[in-house]
C-alpha cells in the first residue's frame, strides 16, 4: 500500500513537472513570435528608406509608449523600447501592453528627451531575447566585435559605443539620473573602474550615455548585469 502512494505521488510529481516544461518552452516561442511582428513593422519601414520619425508612426500605431528601437547586431537584441510613467508596468508586458512573462525592453520613466544618463531595462531571457545575451559584454572579445549598439528614436538615430561593462548589484546606484558636473564626473570615473573591459572610447562630462541594466541567471535577485554606453548622433 505504501509502496503505491509513493509511486502515484511520483506520477503526480512527473506530470505537474510536464506541464510545467511544456508552459516553459510555449512562453519562450510565444515571445519570439511577439518580437517577429513588430520587428516586421519595424523592418518593412526600413526597407522603404522612410524618415526615421516616419518609422516611428506605424509604431506607435500599435502603441504610442514605443520610444524608440534598438539593436545589436550579430545577436538577438532588435526591439522596440517603452516608456511609460513608471519602472512596473513594462516589466511583465509586451510591446503591444499585453501581458507577457518576457516583458519590453523599456526606458526609465525619469528619462527625458535631454537627459544626461537614459537608462533601459530588459529581462536576461534563456533564449537570447530581450537582453539575454547582455552578460557576454563581460569577455573583451565579444565586446570589441559589438562595439555598439544602434539606437533609434523618432527623430534622431544614435550610435551608442560600448565603454564598460560589469556585474553588480542594486547596492551600488549605477542607475542616478540627476547629477552635478562633479558628482557626472565621479559616476564616470566610478562605473569605468568596475569595468570589466578597456574600450577606446573616451567619455567626458560634455558627453551623454546610455546605461542597459538586466538581472543575472543567479537566484540572487539583488544582482545586476550593467553595460555602459556614449550617445553619439549618427551622421
Amino acid at each position: 500500500m505504501k509502496g503505491k502512494v509513493i509511486q502515484t505521488i511520483c506520477i503526480i510529481v512527473f506530470i505537474v513537472s510536464t506541464i510545467g516544461l511544456v508552459r516553459y518552452f510555449y512562453s519562450y516561442k510565444q515571445v519570439e513570435q511577439e518580437l517577429r511582428q513588430v520587428q516586421e513593422v519595424y523592418e518593412e519601414a526600413s526597407i522603404e528608406e522612410v524618415e526615421v520619425d516616419t518609422k516611428f508612426i506605424e509604431l506607435q500605431k500599435i502603441n504610442s509608449d514605443i520610444v524608440g528601437w534598438l539593436r545589436l547586431e550579430g545577436s538577438q537584441l532588435d526591439n522596440p523600447i517603452l516608456q511609460t510613467d513608471n519602472n512596473d508596468f513594462y516589466l511583465s508586458h509586451n510591446y503591444a501592453g499585453e501581458k507577457s512573462r518576457a516583458g519590453s525592453v523599456f526606458m526609465d520613466y525619469r528619462n527625458g528627451v535631454d537627459a544626461r544618463h537614459t537608462i533601459l531595462y530588459g529581462h536576461v531571457m534563456r533564449n537570447g531575447t530581450m537582453f539575454g545575451e547582455l552578460a557576454k559584454f563581460a569577455e573583451q572579445q565579444y565586446a570589441e566585435a559589438h562595439s555598439y549598439f544602434i539606437y533609434e528614436t523618432p527623430k534622431v538615430s544614435y550610435r551608442l559605443e560600448v565603454f564598460a561593462a560589469y556585474e553588480t548589484t542594486t547596492d551600488f546606484y549605477y542607475i542616478e539620473t540627476e547629477f552635478t558636473d562633479v558628482s557626472y564626473a565621479e559616476f564616470l570615473q566610478t562605473i569605468q573602474q568596475k569595468s570589466l573591459i578597456a574600450m577606446p572610447v573616451l567619455v567626458t562630462t560634455n558627453d551623454k550615455i546610455l546605461t542597459l541594466s538586466t538581472c543575472t541567471t543567479s537566484p540572487n535577485d539583488h544582482e545586476r548585469f550593467v553595460v555602459h554606453a556614449k550617445i553619439v548622433v549618427e551622421k
